[in-house]
């Protein structure tokens, strides 16, 4: 019985440490420190509108709009051993991307808590698209 119980709890306590590792959500400051300190090839994908994009970007990050028809056949173009840095405008549209890219065998995904609108309140720098 004793050893039961101190299995479950062994038990639990991996699990909930294994989600926490898990995690791939970062706050803006994680996001850009993340970024800047990355050693792999990596991308950052901003998954807003046309509308939304011109009114700024983070520095270096492309646009895959998630609204876009035919994003889910370019998602599954992108390299899934590349590490992806993702965005959109509150942290919906990415959230959404990332259980997409992760069930489509992408491990390494993080995700920007917030969007856009969160790096801005921080603020972090913004470029605008060429």
């Amino acid at each position: 019985m004793k050893n039961g119980i101190i299995f479950s709890m062994l038990l639990c306590l991996i699990l909930a440490c294994a989600k926490k590792e898990g995690s791939k959500i970062l706050s803006p400051q994680q996001f850009k420190n993340q970024i800047v300190n990355e050693t792999e090839t990596y991308q950052i994908l901003d998954l807003r509108t046309d509308e939304e994009v011109a009114q700024g970007m983070v520095p270096t990050a492309e646009q895959l709009d998630y609204l876009e028809e035919k994003f889910d056949a370019k998602l599954k173009k992108l390299d899934k051993n590349k590490t992806y840095y993702i965005y959109c405008r509150s942290g919906n549209r990415s959230g959404k991307a990332m259980a997409l890219m992760t069930e489509l065998g992408f491990e390494k995904v993080y995700d920007m808590q917030g969007g856009m609108q969160a790096w801005e309140s921080a603020g972090m720098e913004i470029e605008m698209p060429k």
